[in-house]
């Protein structure tokens, strides 16, 4: 009998999955941010504000030991599709499919 996603505990659907965070430099998006990396997905941390973005990705690597090659900050403007494509080619190149 297949296991559904519904019985599986988040690390393991997350476990090395590549998960891209838009508005990840804020209080909801951080927190979604480390919760990812806590259960051992890679995590692109993104923001129109690179400072919040860079604080997060400190603060995950400081605060729950996370390898800071599995996870990344990228300055993101979603209102730019151009920056989007650009972006999402960034990650792939660096991690292959986003999940």
């Amino acid at each position: 009998m297949a296991t559904s996603k519904a019985n599986e505990s988040w690390s393991q659907i997350l476990l090395d999955k590549v998960v891209f965070i838009t508005g990840a430099g804020g209080g909801i998006g951080s927190a979604i941010s480390h919760t990812c990396a806590l259960q051992g997905a890679k995590v692109v941390v993104s923001d129109v504000d690179k400072a919040a973005a860079d604080k997060v990705v400190a603060d995950i690597i400081a605060t729950r030991n996370q390898e800071s090659d599995r996870i990344m900050s990228i300055e993101l403007d979603t209102v730019d599709e151009q920056a989007i494509e650009q972006a999402v080619a960034l990650v792939a190149e660096k991690w292959g499919t986003i999940h």
